[in-house]
């Protein structure tokens, strides 16, 4: 007998989980909505127990990074926690009471991860977790992860920074791609404060991958679909994706997924929804 915990990974990725939400501003039970790069927010998590065993007291980890695909421990940073007693069969809402403030240098796009420990698991997530682990959303039920954010369409691809790190020990070989499409949940739209939009019926999207930032001229994104990437152990490598939209409606999104593989393995992701250009919508 044991408990055993759950936050929700997303689809159709699994760095889009709607377990994990933020509400901008000063007042954490307000609305949920998109962060705001130099203004507060404060992160929720929904949590359940779908083992036999109560989990009292279970801890849930609430954590940043800058715009990354596969995350490890020391690229994240840890902003808090909330604690959170749990029956077998029950769910709650985590609230981190710390807020989190996005940086003003990525402009809020930033990553968050969700982690809940229990000692009253058969197989707790090590705690502290070691240096260099791998967040790994898909293999631990306890982990959950939120990398997407909304974008507001431009006719002149501007250049978006990610980070891929290699582990301490292993040199890394990796393929970034830019895919496109796909539809949002009713709950995920709510959270990013996109009621009523629909995805855009036609291709609107073009991105181009490349190592350096450089600004797409009006109609055509610098860069290809898919660039290769060798990192040297220990160290981390930037790739910059420029998007190009046009033609969307006021009520459309388009999604974009910026996906790291390693030969069939997917190791991480960020998506971005791209809507028509409007106040609060980065752009």
């Amino acid at each position: 007998m044991a408990a055993h915990l759950l936050i929700q990974d997303g689809s159709p990725q699994w760095w889009m989980s709607q377990d994990i939400w933020v509400v901008p501003g000063s007042d954490p039970n307000g609305p949920p909505g998109s962060p705001i790069a130099g203004k507060p927010a404060y992160l929720w998590a929904l949590v359940a127990n779908t083992g036999d065993t109560a989990a009292n007291g279970a801890r849930v980890d609430f954590y940043w990074a800058n715009p990354a695909m596969q995350i490890v421990v020391g690229v994240a940073t840890l902003i808090g926690s909330a604690f959170v007693d749990l029956a077998p069969g029950a769910q709650q809402q985590a609230l981190c009471l710390v807020p989190w403030v996005p940086s003003i240098v990525n402009g809020g796009h930033e990553c968050v991860l969700a982690v809940a420990h229990s000692q009253a698991e058969a197989s707790p997530l090590p705690d502290p977790l070691p240096a260099g682990f791998d967040f790994n959303p898909p293999q631990y039920d306890e982990i959950a992860q939120r990398n997407l954010s909304v974008l507001a369409a431009s006719a002149r691809a501007v250049p978006r920074a990610l980070t891929i790190t290699a582990p301490t020990r292993a040199d890394k070989t990796v393929r970034i791609t830019a895919e496109t499409g796909g539809r949002l949940s009713e709950t995920l739209l709510a959270q990013l404060g996109l009621e009523g939009f629909r995805p855009a019926p036609k291709e609107v999207v073009q991105v181009g991958l490349g190592r350096e930032a450089v600004c797409g001229q009006r109609d055509m994104p610098v860069g290809t679909p898919e660039i290769e990437l060798h990192v040297p152990k220990g160290t981390s490598a930037g790739v910059f994706a420029s998007i190009h939209a046009t033609g969307l409606a006021e009520d459309e999104y388009h999604l974009v997924h910026l996906v790291e593989r390693s030969e069939d393995r997917v190791l991480g992701g960020l998506s971005f929804v791209i809507i028509h250009s409007r106040k609060g919508a980065a752009a």
